[in-house]
C-alpha cells in the first residue's frame, strides 16, 4: 500500500508549483500593460493582507499578500482588483487619461 506524503507537503508542493504559474500569468499583464503605457499601481502575488511589499520609482506597489491562490495587477484608474473604474476619471486631462486602462483604445496601433 502507498502511503500518503501528508498534508502539509502536499500543501507545499500546491504553492510551490502554483506560485511560479501567478507570478508568469500576472507578469504577462504587467509587461503588456507597461508596453502599451498604462500605467499599474499594484503587482501582487497572492490576496488579503499585505506580508511584504515595496514600491518601485515608477509608482508600482509589489506585494505578497498572505492568501497564495493567486494574484493581480492593479491599473491606475481602478477602484479595485476587479479593475472597476472609478467613475470620477472621466473629469481628468487627456494627458493623463491616456495612461489609464479605461481609456486605451481597444487597436493596440494607436499606441
Amino acid at each position: 500500500m502507498i502511503e500518503s506524503p501528508g498534508i502539509w507537503l502536499t500543501i507545499f508542493a500546491f504553492l510551490l508549483v502554483i506560485g511560479p504559474l501567478v507570478f508568469v500569468h500576472e507578469m504577462g499583464h504587467f509587461l503588456t500593460a507597461r508596453a502599451l503605457g498604462v500605467q499599474v499601481d499594484k503587482f501582487s502575488i497572492g490576496f488579503g493582507r499585505e506580508i511584504v511589499g515595496w514600491g518601485d520609482k515608477s509608482g508600482t506597489r509589489w506585494k505578497v499578500g498572505w492568501l497564495p491562490l493567486g494574484g493581480y495587477v492593479q491599473f491606475a484608474g481602478d477602484m479595485n482588483a476587479a479593475s472597476q473604474p472609478d467613475p470620477a476619471l472621466a473629469k481628468l486631462p487627456p494627458e493623463q487619461r491616456e495612461k489609464l486602462f479605461q481609456f486605451r483604445s481597444s487597436n493596440v496601433s494607436n499606441s
